[in-house]
């Protein structure tokens, strides 16, 4: 679900942007004990959670959604493969806009970084 989150957070869902959720579920899959899932199962997941999820993100709930996805992790690899999984995306369609500065930094915060990776020029 952050992974689902990092790619809808700004409201446009690009090409590099789902791939890189592809290619970064499936290892967090395996790091998760899940079942292996094909790129069509991934992005069928993804499709059938995106529109709750986008509705989410774009309602006054915004801020308590973010919390409540990034806050199920605690355990320090999982955390840091998670976090790491969604700079990857975040930035793979050399976009960094406000909203994934925010959400990164959020995810930050939660988890204990502290500093994110990355800062939005204005």
């Amino acid at each position: 679900m952050p992974l689902a989150v990092a790619v809808i957070i700004d409201s446009k869902i690009r090409d590099p942007e789902y791939h890189a959720f592809v290619e970064r579920a499936h290892g967090l899959l395996q790091l998760f004990d899940k079942p292996p899932m094909t790129d069509a199962e991934l992005r069928t997941w993804f499709d059938t959670q995106k529109g709750e999820l986008t509705e989410l993100l774009t309602s006054k709930r915004r801020n308590t959604t973010i919390l409540k996805v990034l806050s199920k992790f605690e355990d320090d690899v999982e955390v840091e493969n998670i976090y790491d999984a969604m700079v990857s995306i975040s930035v793979s369609d050399r976009e960094f806009v406000q909203e994934e500065s925010d959400l990164i930094k959020s995810a930050g915060a939660i988890w204990g970084f502290a500093k994110p990776p990355i800062k939005v020029d204005r």
